[in-house]
């Protein structure tokens, strides 16, 4: 069976700052809306379609150690890696090169706290 992800939630203790955070290091703007109490900040797909979201709420709590989420950054990663020190952000695994010509991974703390992955395709 193949999978993929279908949609994601990325934590936030202080949901402005981390939307600030997510829009600076990608350089895009995320739909920001309410869903019940809480407000998202929404990741739009390539074909404009939502694929996932920054969230705030009681029992949506950052953590660096729990599943690590790869978010695409074919748009360039070095690009994307250089803004997520100044967003306020730390990377904790640098570029690294995948075997069989599969890409380049990096692992970053957003400013939440949340340990996330990027990936490029070579």
């Amino acid at each position: 069976m193949q999978t993929k992800v279908n949609w994601f939630e990325i934590p936030s203790t202080d949901f402005s700052r981390a939307v600030k955070f997510y829009e600076t290091i990608f350089d895009s703007k995320l739909k920001v809306e309410q869903f019940g109490e809480f407000p998202m900040g929404i990741f739009g797909g390539a074909d404009g379609n939502s694929v996932g979201c920054v969230i705030h709420g009681e029992h949506f709590v950052p953590n660096p150690n729990g599943p690590v989420l790869y978010l695409d950054a074919s748009s360039g990663l070095d690009a994307v890696l250089s803004r997520v020190e100044a967003a306020g952000g730390r990377i904790v695994m640098k570029k690294t090169e995948l075997p069989q010509d599969i890409g380049f991974i990096a692992h970053f703390i957003d400013t939440e706290g949340n340990r996330l992955a990027l990936h490029s395709l070579p």
